[in-house]
C-alpha cells in the first residue's frame, strides 16, 4: 500500500449511495412505464423493440468501438487521445451519433411494411434507448454503486487491499481512483440524480428521433431530418460528458444546456414533424 498515495480516512456519505440508487431506479421506472403504456395504449409489439436493441448493439456499440480501436492504431492519434481525453470524447461521440443514425435506418428498414403501428415505432426507439442506457449509464453507475457499497461497508483501505489481492496493479488502482472512485468522495450528491435524469432525457430523445427516421423511411418527412437527427444526438450525448465532476456550477450548467437542447428538439419534433407521420392500425 506504500505505493498508493490515497487518503484512506475518506468516507462515503449515505446520501451519495441513496442518490446513486435513486437515479438508477428513476431510469428503470421510466423504461418499465414507457413499455407498459406503449403496449396498452398503442399496441406496440416486442419484435420492433428487439430490432431497435439489435441496431444499437451492432451499429451503435460495436461499430463505434471498432472504429475507435482502428484509429487508435495510428501512433499520433493514440498519443493525442492519451494526453487529451476531451478529443477522444468528442470524436467518439461523433462516431456514436453516426452509428445511431445507421441503427435507426437498419431497424426502420426491417420494420416498414411489417411493423407500422405507432406503438411499434415507439418500442423500437425504446429498444435503441435500452442499449444506450445500459452501456452509457447502467454499466458506469453500477460500478460506482459497487465501489460505494464496498467502501461504505469495509472502508477504503480494505477495499483497495482487496483490489490489490485480486491482481490489480497499484498503477491501475491509482488510475481508477483518479478517474472514478474519487468522485464518490468529492462530487456533489446532485450529480448522481442528474446522471439519471440525463439518461431519461436520452430515452425521450431516442424514441422521438426514431419516429423521425421512420417518417423519413416512409417518405412522409424530408430526408434531411435523418441527418439532423444525428447532429441532435451528438449534441445531446456530449453535453453531459464534459462537465467537471467536482464542480457544482459545471454540472448544473451543462445539464441545464442539455435539458434545453433535448426539450427544445422534442417540442420541435412534436410540433412540426410527428403530425406529418401516419401509422397503420393493423
Amino acid at each position: 500500500m506504500e505505493n498508493i498515495d490515497i487518503n484512506f480516512d475518506q468516507t462515503i456519505s449515505a446520501s451519495t449511495i441513496n442518490m446513486i440508487a435513486a437515479g438508477a431506479i428513476l431510469v428503470l421506472s421510466v423504461f418499465i412505464v414507457l413499455t407498459i403504456v406503449t403496449i396498452k395504449r398503442w399496441h406496440g409489439r416486442f419484435i420492433p423493440m428487439m430490432l431497435g436493441l439489435l441496431g444499437y448493439v451492432v451499429f451503435g456499440f460495436m461499430f463505434s468501438q471498432m472504429f475507435m480501436s482502428i484509429i487508435r492504431l495510428v501512433p499520433n492519434i493514440d498519443q493525442t487521445f492519451t494526453y487529451n481525453t476531451t478529443s477522444y470524447i468528442v470524436i467518439y461521440n461523433i462516431v456514436l451519433a453516426v452509428g445511431f443514425g445507421i441503427a435507426r435506418w437498419f431497424a426502420t428498414k426491417l420494420m416498414v411494411g411489417r411493423f407500422d403501428r405507432e406503438g411499434d415505432v415507439i418500442l423500437a426507439g425504446t429498444g435503441l434507448a435500452i442499449g444506450d442506457a445500459v452501456v452509457m449509464y447502467g454499466l458506469s453507475i453500477l460500478s460506482f454503486y459497487v465501489y460505494a457499497q464496498a467502501i461504505s461497508s469495509r472502508g477504503l483501505e480494505q477495499a483497495i487491499q482487496d483490489m490489490l489481492s485480486s491482481g490489480i496493479s497499484a498503477e491501475n488502482i491509482m488510475t481508477e481512483y483518479t478517474s472514478n472512485i474519487s468522485q464518490l468522495f468529492s462530487s456533489p450528491d446532485v450529480l448522481w440524480v442528474l446522471m439519471g435524469l440525463s439518461a431519461v432525457l436520452d430515452i425521450l430523445l431516442n424514441v422521438l428521433l426514431f419516429m423521425v427516421v421512420y417518417g423519413v423511411m416512409k417518405k412522409q418527412v424530408n430526408y434531411m431530418y435523418a441527418y439532423y437527427a444525428m447532429i441532435v444526438q451528438f449534441a445531446s450525448n456530449i453535453l453531459f460528458q464534459l462537465y467537471n465532476a467536482f464542480s457544482l456550477t459545471s454540472i448544473l450548467t451543462l445539464f441545464g444546456i442539455k435539458f434545453v437542447v433535448v426539450i427544445g428538439a422534442s417540442l420541435f419534433i412534436k410540433q412540426f414533424i410527428l403530425k406529418e407521420i401516419t401509422y397503420s392500425n393493423d
